[in-house]
């Protein structure tokens, strides 16, 4: 199967979306798609954080069976939680192959979102069971953004309580049980493309 090869341009471009924000429309199917292609996919890498536990997490706590990928934060009114929802109805239609994958989010605002915070915001009703949260300090959630060339800012929002948004991009990603990037997702991706996604990853091993 062929890889794209990304850049953070190319990212952007591609699902660029604030939350609160209009969506951008990549297709019209909205299904993963693989436009460009030769060599592989630059996204992924090296990162240290820490889960809900509080325990160190690195790049290792991906490998042994495929994970999907979001990049996200816990104080994000409508994406993510819509996002994380699409992600834990794949699980479903995955039946027990769901327990095959892994699901993580990973904050994009650590200044808000603890180890305490994300420990509650995993467990939500809709998401995946089994559910991990990773944050950091800036500097470490900035080399995992660097690393799966996510766009993520902080917008201002003078006229709220909570002072400040995070306008970042809705991708999820699709990495093999070798912690390698396989695919990605996007707003307009539904939850059972996605599952017949993660099939063939699970069945053919790419």
């Amino acid at each position: 199967m062929p890889f794209v090869k990304f850049s953070m341009v190319s990212l952007a471009a591609l699902s660029l979306l604030a939350c609160g924000q209009p969506e951008g429309t990549p297709n019209a199917s909205g299904q993963a798609g693989k436009t460009v292609t030769s060599g592989q996919a630059d996204i992924g890498g090296e990162f240290s954080l820490v889960n809900q536990d509080g325990v160190r997490v690195s790049e290792d706590a991906l490998t042994g069976k495929p994970h999907l990928i979001y990049f996200g934060f816990t104080y994000c009114p409508d994406v993510c939680p819509t996002a994380l929802q699409k992600m834990g109805q794949t699980q479903s239609l995955l039946g027990e192959q769901g327990d095959d994958v892994g699901y993580i989010l990973i904050s994009v605002d650590p200044d808000r979102d603890t180890t305490e915070t994300l420990s509650q915001y995993v467990e939500a009703n809709g998401f995946p069971e089994g559910l991990q949260g990773f944050t950091g300090t800036e500097d470490e959630i900035a080399a995992a953004k660097s690393a799966y060339k996510v766009y993520a800012t902080k917008v201002p929002t003078p006229d709220s309580a909570a002072e400040y948004t995070v306008d970042h991009s809705d991708i999820m990603y699709l990495m093999g049980e070798d912690g390698k990037f396989v695919d990605y997702f996007y707003g307009r991706s539904t939850p059972a493309e996605m599952a017949a996604r993660v099939k063939t990853l699970l069945k053919t091993g790419s």
